[in-house]
């Protein structure tokens, strides 16, 4: 009996001292067999899972186990690599300028296969931002009674389709569902309610119609973060009071209609709010936006960001707003707004970005009015605001701003008081309005990037002497009315990481120099009076349009001779000899030069993309005027 005792006592003393020391059992040679069934279903092009070899699954790249009973908990393939700009890895295009994305060529490809369904002690399951097969969520997902995280996001340009399956909502103990960037589609399935763990609900960027379900707000009532943007959803917010963890909000981008429920400032933990594009009206009342007057009760405590923009909100933003002291970012463009920037800002010290675009706002005249943001904002947008006269010295105070964008207002006389001390400013866009601009007025601008400048008067009095003090990535001077005289800046050739130029429609009548930066990879001169050859000596250039000027260079066999990289070339309307020379010279280079053959049919799919785009904003437009119309009246 004794010794029997001895030996439970060992055994539980072994046990005990495995736990501390965090001895497992090793890998599960069923769950072992599992994954590697997984991994001959898929293409790894980047040799991600090379180390899935051996027979301690547990050791392998994206595997975690327990280390009391050695069972596999955790899978995590998430493509680490992928941003969300990059849409499609068929084609790998990115929607906006990357130096590199690497994240296609990271991208495991292949099938979610039912092997997995031997990993029933999985409770972390991540396989978002690669490239499985258009299929619907498999059904054998909801087997996984442990799960507790679900991340199935952004599988790419095969995403997932169909809807959400019931065996999904088994996962009862699940706290993270992530299934944003998907084409799944229909009504969020009642069943969800059951899942009433979940603190984390992002089915962003689908095809869900329908309203948003009350039961939301009366049933998930651990939720931090709901994401619901970019679908079809329609009718009104509804009530979601009980969800009092409620951190972050996000309905933008769907056909919602109607008010923000009031009762939004009684969330005290609230961090962000975005309602962009959802078609929301402001309620009238006589302190104009009650819609936005959310500061009167526990909401300013926390909120960062607001972001109600494309929607009807009109009137002045009330001055409670300024009791948002947590506010960094505030997001109103395209609505109906006015007044002055002070009365949107206030006392908002903590301050970030500002965007106001496409608004009646107007500049203060005076300084103070500014006084508050001077060492926190950086982002500021007052595009589109119908704003006259000159630059205030106010803005001059807003020593943190790195963007600036000004254009398509009436702005005129100089900006040396207003904005030319801002020595941090990376991005200025001043197109569209009437300044007369020298280089005196960027001469404190050290760190400016990106400078826009279009639709203006530019006094090149320095000529050749002027040194700037800033290195540029991208200048566009489109019609730009260049004094004296129109000519190419002599100090260009010192802005050596220039790779965006366009001087079109600026009345030049010089030839090429040959002095441009090698690093040009954009060069727009159409619509001058330049004269002489086509330039070779840059060999980044990836656009090229010189049409509508006076060049008389002979294509042949010159043409063949410029820069691989060369994607688009314009050279219509000029004075270059041999139309049938030039005529084969190009289409045959498009014939025999796979990179300008690709490049030309891109060319024309993102010509009738932009025309689809902007009929679409034209019929968009067009029915927001009959509905604020049928308002009104």
């Amino acid at each position: 009996m004794g010794g029997r005792t001895t030996l439970l006592v060992l055994t539980f003393s072994l046990a005990v001292l495995s736990i501390e020391l965090g001895i497992s059992h090793g890998c599960r040679e069923k769950e072992r067999k599992a994954l590697i069934d997984f991994k001959r279903g898929l293409h790894d092009p980047s040799n991600r899972l090379s180390s899935w070899v051996g027979e301690d699954c547990c050791a392998w790249e994206g595997v975690g186990c327990s280390n009391i009973s050695g069972h596999v908990i955790k899978l995590d393939l998430r493509n680490r690599r992928r941003t969300y700009l990059t849409e499609d890895c068929t084609h790998q295009e990115v929607y906006y300028l990357l130096d590199d994305d690497p994240g296609c060529n990271w991208a495991l490809r292949g099938d979610i296969t039912p092997s997995l369904c031997s990993l029933q002690q999985l409770s972390h399951l991540d396989l978002s931002g690669n490239y499985f097969l258009q299929k619907p969520i498999p059904k054998f997902i909801g087997a996984f009674r442990r799960l507790t995280y679900l991340n199935l996001s952004d599988l790419s340009s095969n995403k997932l389709v169909g809807g959400v399956p019931d065996s999904l909502c088994n996962l009862q103990t699940l706290e993270s569902l992530h299934l944003r960037r998907n084409n799944l589609s229909g009504p969020i399935p009642l069943c969800l309610k059951s899942c009433t763990e979940l603190v984390t609900l992002d089915l962003g960027h689908n095809n869900f119609i329908g309203n948003i379900p009350t039961w939301i707000g009366e049933s998930l009532l651990y939720l931090k973060t709901l994401s619901l943007r970019s679908n079809a959803f329609t009718g009104s917010i509804p009530q979601l009071s009980s969800l009092t963890s409620l951190r972050i909000l996000d309905l933008s981008n769907n056909n919602l209609s109607g008010i923000i429920p009031q009762s939004f400032g009684n969330f005290s933990a609230f961090l962000k709010i975005i309602f962009q594009e959802s078609f929301l009206i402001a309620e009238k009342s006589p302190q104009s936006l009650v819609i936005l007057d959310l500061s009167r009760n526990k909401l300013q405590r926390n909120l960062k960001s607001l972001d109600l923009s494309y929607n009807f909100l009109y009137g002045s933003v009330p001055a409670s707003l300024a009791n948002l002291s947590s506010l960094q970012s505030l997001i109103l463009y395209s609505n109906e707004l006015n007044g002055t920037i002070s009365e949107a800002i206030g006392g908002l010290k903590g301050l970030i970005q500002l965007d106001l675009y496409n608004n009646s706002f107007r500049l203060p005249t005076s300084s103070r009015n500014l006084r508050y943001n001077e060492t926190f904002t950086m982002f500021l947008d007052l595009s589109h605001n119908s704003l006259h006269g000159s630059v205030p010295t106010s803005l001059g105070n807003l020593s943190s701003l790195r963007s600036l964008f000004l254009y398509s207002n009436d702005l005129n006389g100089s900006i040396a008081e207003g904005i030319g001390g801002l020595k941090g400013l990376n991005y200025l866009v001043l197109s569209y309005n009437s300044f007369r601009l020298s280089e005196l007025h960027l001469v404190n601008l050290s760190s400016l990037k990106y400078l826009d400048i279009s639709y203006n008067y530019i006094d090149l009095n320095k000529g050749d002497e002027w040194i700037p003090p800033f290195q540029l990535r991208s200048l566009y001077m489109t019609f730009c009315q260049i004094v004296p005289r129109p000519h190419f800046p002599r100090w260009l050739r010192l802005q050596t990481t220039l790779r965006d130029l366009s001087l079109s429609s600026t009345s030049i009548k010089e030839r090429i120099p040959n002095w441009l930066p090698s690093s040009l990879e954009y060069l727009s001169l159409s619509n001058n009076e330049i004269s002489g050859d086509v330039p070779q000596y840059l060999p980044n250039l990836m656009y090229l349009d010189l049409s509508n000027n006076s060049l008389t260079d002979h294509l042949s066999p010159r043409i063949l001779n410029m820069m691989p990289s060369l994607q688009f070339l314009d050279l219509s309307n000029n004075k270059i000899p041999g139309f049938i020379v030039g005529f084969w010279t190009i289409c045959g280079s498009i014939l025999l030069n796979s990179r300008w053959r690709i490049a030309y049919f891109q060319a024309i799919d993102n010509m009738c993309d932009e025309l689809y785009v902007v009929l679409v904003l034209n019929v968009a437009m067009f029915k927001r005027k009959l509905m604020v119309g049928g308002q009104v009246d």
